[in-house]
């Protein structure tokens, strides 16, 4: 499309149209130059129009923006009398302003700004009027002059400023030229000339100089530079935006909530341009060469449903006709694929098959239907693992007459035994994603993946994310960390009915071959055994031990504690003791889809999530949810109540504390580790194979970890004790 096919007028007034919706969105969709003098800017006509200013981005548009600055009379007077250049003035003004962001609103949309022009989108210069005449002059002039990739041209000039107000809520009016029409071209002319004249300071009144350097360093270094954490800055803004304006009048607010105006809440879903990097594309080239099938390994916050998507769009070019299966392993995780979907600019029809949509059958074979009268030839599935297993799903899948994409996320989860019917040969096209692909205690599960994917074609592990440096951010891509273990010793009775459990495992491993109940007996048996070493009652005390130690310290912000369902109401007791600790649980009781007011338009667990981040809750007690696809950046230090052997559990785990954040130079994870009891030789046939599974998940931990040299002395000294009991 272009400026051409959009229903554009030559004048609009705030009072009869929606010049939001009706004129700056459409209009920056389609642009790759925009041209603008402001007499007041703010980066919240970004948020408003988030939509179109994303579409600009990927259409890799470039903004040029001249801001007026008004100066002082004692400015003036330092310029007269020659102390201070206007440069000089200018330079000190804005930096002073910036140190003094104490307002969260304001520091977000600066944040955003650096973005912007840390990436290439945005050059800003400032204007200033040259000489003082009655005091508070200002560069008046509002003309914007945007260009499509048809050369078509549009200028607009008028009253409204480059601000959410001005766009949205004020009441506004201005004319629009088009280059297409014969009689236009004059006044387009005459707008290029003078932005032109400005932005290469020929203004007879008016002075332009490039925006400071130290400015502009000082913006980059505010912004959040990573591509990813656009989507999470504009819901901060939204959301400060909101409470901004409780105070406003009528009209604003409703804007705000109006579904047709598509306000805040719906904007913050917005997308910006994704930026793939090098590993990535390398990845994407891996699964390509390998017959578009195999497996993504990659560490937690590397990036694996980008690099996934990226794949999806260079099939998507080269397949007319094709359908999109997305597995996820919890319903969540589909409305955050759906996000990152629209991020990546992937537009395609979407229809969610689960248990919280009751008609997606009806719905998935009217979508069937279309795609083979070719009425619809390419559209997306999300579903999870167990719908996309369930024998309603599978027959369904049977009358698709189209090449077919299946993308399997935390892609281990598709081996257990009972989900393996849903890789069905049809899908033509297969792609894996996880950090751990390989199946704790199941061979055959791991090998039927891997001949159904096609391997592992790439891996990005986290010793590769902590030690190799973002050239985006020039920070290692994901945070270093310490790590500290507390032993604990299994009770009698627990190490009894782990050496029962063990002996009906070994049994089960000895056979060759093992039948689907078997199977599923040795699944059962070792989540069993794995949950004696998680809840034992010998880890309490070590627990409030830690918890006082660190609140005694100050040390207690941004905590978050795995633990096991048994284990969390004496968790949250133990901590409840402390009054000043603020704590909240995280488990799949929270919702995760429904946006509600009394949330501040967020779902809970995006709610409990903000409040985490922002140290308004020093602790987070959370189960197996946060396993996989919660992202939990805000964490600096991480107990691990619930370890086991299982190496699924413990990379997840640690992956989702080492997150970039603000500010956050290192995480600390303490990991109470049960091993066996040493006053009693009568289990000194299962001591030894117990220790080395609890000291393999130290061993990983140590091989990253900041403080290794003091991991492996801790290993040397348990190693000892249970030799000494001839362990």
């Amino acid at each position: 499309m272009s400026f051409r096919d959009l229903e554009l007028k030559h004048s609009y007034t705030s009072e009869k149209d929606n010049i939001l919706e009706n004129f700056y969105v459409p209009v920056l969709k389609e642009a790759i130059d925009y041209k603008r003098i402001t007499g007041y800017f703010s980066s919240s006509s970004f948020l408003t129009a988030a939509t179109g200013l994303s579409d600009f981005i990927r259409n890799h548009g470039h903004l040029q923006f001249i801001l007026n600055v008004v100066l002082s009379e004692g400015d003036y007077e330092q310029i007269e009398r020659g102390t201070r250049s206007p440069e000089e003035i200018i330079e000190s003004n804005l930096i002073c302003d910036l140190t003094t962001l104490e307002d969260e609103f304001k520091r977000n949309h600066i944040r955003l700004l650096g973005w912007l022009i840390a990436y290439g989108y945005l050059e800003v210069k400032i204007g200033y009027i040259k000489e003082r005449w009655i005091g508070n002059e200002i560069l008046h002039q509002k003309i914007g002059i945007l260009a499509d990739k048809e050369n078509n041209i549009l200028s607009f000039s008028g009253s409204n400023n480059e601000s959410a107000y001005g766009w949205a809520y004020n009441s506004e009016k201005f004319k629009v030229f088009f280059s297409w029409e014969m009689n236009n071209n004059e006044f387009i002319a005459q707008d290029i000339e003078d932005f032109n004249d400005l932005w290469n300071n020929q203004s007879i009144k008016t002075e332009v100089i490039p925006f400071p350097e130290a400015v502009k360093q000082r913006v980059i270094s505010i912004a959040e530079r990573e591509p990813i954490d656009i989507d999470m800055l504009l819901k901060n803004i939204a959301k400060s935006q909101i409470r901004s304006v409780h105070g406003s009048n009528d009209r604003q607010k409703t804007w705000l909530q109006s579904k047709n105006n598509q306000a805040f809440e719906e904007e913050i879903k917005a997308y910006v341009a994704i930026r793939l990097r090098t590993y990535q594309y390398e990845a994407i080239d891996a699964w390509f060469k390998n017959g578009c099938r195999g497996i993504f390994e990659m560490a937690t916050g590397t990036g694996k449903t980008y690099t996934a998507l990226g794949a999806l769009k260079q099939l998507l070019e080269r397949e007319q006709k094709l359908v999109t299966i997305i597995s996820v392993p919890f319903l969540h995780l589909a409305n955050q694929w759906e996000q990152s979907l629209h991020k990546m600019g992937i537009s395609l029809p979407i229809i969610h098959v689960s248990s919280a949509n009751p008609k997606w059958r009806e719905k998935l074979r009217t979508k069937i239907l279309d795609n083979r009268l070719n009425k619809e030839k390419q559209f997306i599935i999300l579903t999870t693992h167990d719908s996309l297993s369930s024998e309603s799903f599978i027959e369904l899948m049977h009358d698709m007459k189209s090449p077919i994409l299946l993308v399997g996320d935390e892609v281990h989860g598709l081996g257990a035994i009972t989900r393996l019917e849903a890789l069905l040969p049809l899908y033509t096209y297969r792609l894996g994603l996880s950090a751990t692909p390989e199946r704790y205690f199941d061979e055959l599960g791991t090998q039927e993946l891997m001949q159904y994917f096609g391997r592992v074609v790439y891996i990005f592990d986290l010793h590769r994310a902590i030690n190799e440096i973002n050239p985006d951010t020039g920070e290692t891509y994901l945070t270093p960390y310490e790590y500290f273990p507390i032993f604990v010793e299994l009770t009698y009775e627990d190490m009894d009915a782990y050496s029962k459990l063990s002996g009906q495992i070994a049994i089960l491993c000895s056979k060759t071959s093992r039948s689907k109940s078997e199977r599923l007996k040795l699944e059962q048996m070792l989540r069993e055994r794995q949950d004696i070493l998680k809840n034992t009652c010998t880890k309490y005390p070590a627990f409030a031990n830690l918890i006082n130690a660190l609140a005694e310290d100050k040390e207690i912000k941004q905590t978050l504690i795995y633990c096991s369902p048994q284990q969390i109401e004496s968790v949250q007791q133990l901590i409840r003791k402390h009054r000043g600790i603020v704590q909240h649980r995280f488990t799949s009781k929270e919702d995760a889809t429904r946006r509600q007011e009394k949330y501040c338009g967020l779902t809970e667990r995006e709610y409990l999530l903000d409040k985490f981040s922002k140290g308004d809750y020093d602790v987070l007690v959370a189960i197996r949810c946060l396993d996989e696809g919660v992202d939990v950046p805000a964490t600096r230090r991480a107990v691990l109540m619930c370890s086991s052997g299982n190496p699924k559990e413990y990379i997840q785990r640690r992956g989702r504390v080492l997150r970039r954040a603000p500010g956050k130079e290192k995480a600390i994870i303490y990991d109470i580790t049960a091993v066996p009891t040493t006053l009693d030789g009568r289990y000194a046939s299962i001591d030894t194979k117990m220790l080395e599974s609890q000291l393999k998940r130290l061993g990983e931990f140590a091989k990253d970890a900041m403080n290794q040299g003091y991991i492996e002395r801790e290993i040397f000294k348990i190693r000892q004790k249970y030799s000494a009991y001839g362990g």
